[in-house]
């Protein structure tokens, strides 16, 4: 299955070339290794990879470098040859790569240079060491201009939802976290008192053990599949899903005493379309560039909160999961992924309190930048979630949650990806009244507000780099500064009454 497909004015070159010249042998050829994602003119596409035809590695730790006489890379770049071939194993943070010693290259790699053996191992080497002939180094983020001098992004396909694959990061640095500035629950009065903040907090460091994943193997990264899969978060469960017209994210709890959440985050997409067009020149990114992606026409989410021991049990959490949908682009230098995150909170009040709520909105319009600008979609109420807000509760309850979708075509390790990228961010907040105020009135009330991100270079949160800084001390990496464009903000409150509204 194919993740990218030709433009029609491509299509229609070739069969002109066909009919004129009877080589279609080489005609197609010629198009499939020359519409590569840099250097390219506006407009031209790519071929992607078929999976069946694609090897393990590849799968789980990208394309080799390319060598292109349009593509030229910063002096210090050390490039080894052999692609994933040469990829003995990655750790479970995705930032120590074990590398065949006898690969083209491998002999240069030293601190302060820029490895780049794949699309993932690619990185500004931290350490380097010699195991039994091979190298390990591990890698710290690098920027998307400081891999690549001369280029030209540009890209105008389709997506194969089908196509994409899972990959683990079992110890992805800066996995969990508690929102610094979640809700307190026992102070909960009304709709605005149960919204998340997902609003680029630092945040606080849970107090567990490291983050692991069932499927990792001794620390390592495991390779990528094609079924889903769950990550244990401590307490909670995370699971990332695609198929059937929708990405989508599930996050579930279900301790042994007490709180019960479930959350059900879908994107309704049909024939989800990337443009690009992102030139290079001299290690900057050309004014005016553009990443787009198209085609998501609708949002929804499913909220189910209980909790048998009311605000003894309230729980809140942020992470950001440690799984990633992705495919190698063949043929490029770069990797299609898509990587979420999301935040929790509760405020449930009384014991054996319960909250249900569930809407859907209609999406118009493109997420990311155009033309050196945000463009924002338009939305609409499919199903109201004011509607659907029920449950039994002793005191006011709530629930917020945050739901982040990204997608971005780049290269680097799993923590810190570089490249062109468009986000949208979803927050969703819903309140139920007391039942003891039922006889005069009960009172319901949602939130939702709605933010868009476009940008070219390395989209890390606050807490992720952190973690990085932590475990590589000699690292010299700044945050980027990134700024997300709201397009709704709706609350309301029912019924609209005084009682209500204090």
């Amino acid at each position: 299955m194919r993740i990218f497909r030709l433009l029609p004015a491509v299509a229609r070159r070739a069969a002109a070339l066909r009919a004129e010249k009877r080589v279609a042998a080489v005609a197609v050829a010629l198009v499939l290794t020359t519409t590569a994602a840099c250097g390219g003119a506006p407009g031209r596409g790519h071929d992607g990879p078929r999976p069946a035809g694609t090897s393990q590695k590849a799968l789980t730790y990208g394309t080799g470098p390319v060598r292109d006489p349009s593509i030229t890379y910063q002096p210090d770049v050390v490039i080894v040859e052999g692609g994933p071939g040469a990829i003995r194993e990655a750790s479970g943070d995705g930032l120590t790569w074990t590398i065949d010693g006898n690969a083209r290259g491998a002999k240069d790699v030293r601190p302060g240079k820029v490895l780049y053996a794949t699309s993932r191992a690619l990185g500004r080497v931290q350490e380097v060491r010699r195991v039994r002939g091979d190298v390990v180094a591990t890698l710290g983020p690098v920027g998307f201009t400081e891999v690549f001098r001369d280029a030209h992004l540009t890209l105008d396909q389709d997506v194969d939802d089908g196509a994409l694959r899972y990959l683990e990061i079992p110890d992805l640095p800066g996995a969990v976290t508690v929102p610094a500035d979640a809700p307190a629950t026992a102070r909960a009065t009304g709709p605005a008192s149960a919204r998340v903040a997902h609003r680029g907090s630092v945040g606080t460091a849970l107090a567990r053990g490291p983050v692991r994943l069932a499927a990792a193997a001794q620390g390592t990264l495991p390779p990528a599949r094609s079924s889903s899969v769950t990550a244990d978060l401590g307490e909670w469960k995370v699971q990332p899903y695609r198929g059937q017209g929708a990405f989508g994210l599930k996050v579930d709890h279900k301790a042994a005493a007490g709180l019960k959440v479930f959350v059900d985050f879908s994107l309704k997409a049909e024939k989800l379309h990337l443009r690009a067009d992102v030139p290079i020149s001299g290690g900057r990114v050309g004014a005016g560039a553009t990443f787009a992606v198209e085609g998501i026409k609708g949002v929804a989410v499913s909220i189910a909160a209980g909790a048998a021991n009311g605000v003894l049990d309230n729980g809140k959490i942020r992470a950001e999961v440690p799984v990633r949908m992705t495919l190698p682009i063949g043929g490029t230098p770069f990797a299609f992924d898509v990587s979420w995150k999301f935040s929790v909170s509760t405020a449930l009040g009384g014991d054996n309190t319960t909250v249900t709520a569930a809407g859907e909105w209609a999406l118009d319009g493109a997420i990311g930048m155009v033309k050196g600008s945000v463009v924002t979609p338009k939305l609409s109420v499919v199903t109201s979630i004011m509607d659907s807000i029920s449950g039994i509760s002793v005191g006011v309850s709530g629930i917020a949650t945050a739901v982040e979708f990204k997608v971005q075509v780049g290269v680097g390790v799993p923590a810190a990806f570089a490249g062109p990228y468009a986000k949208l961010v979803m927050d969703f907040g819903v309140t139920n009244g007391s039942a003891f105020g039922a006889p005069l009135t009960r009172c319901v009330g949602a939130t939702l507000d709605g933010r868009v991100g476009g940008g070219v270079g390395v989209s890390v949160s606050a807490v992720a780099l952190a973690a990085l800084k932590k475990l590589l001390p000699a690292m010299n990496f700044a945050l980027e500064q990134e700024s997300l464009t709201p397009f709704v903000h709706r609350q309301q409150t029912l019924p609209d009454v005084p009682l209500c509204r204090s």
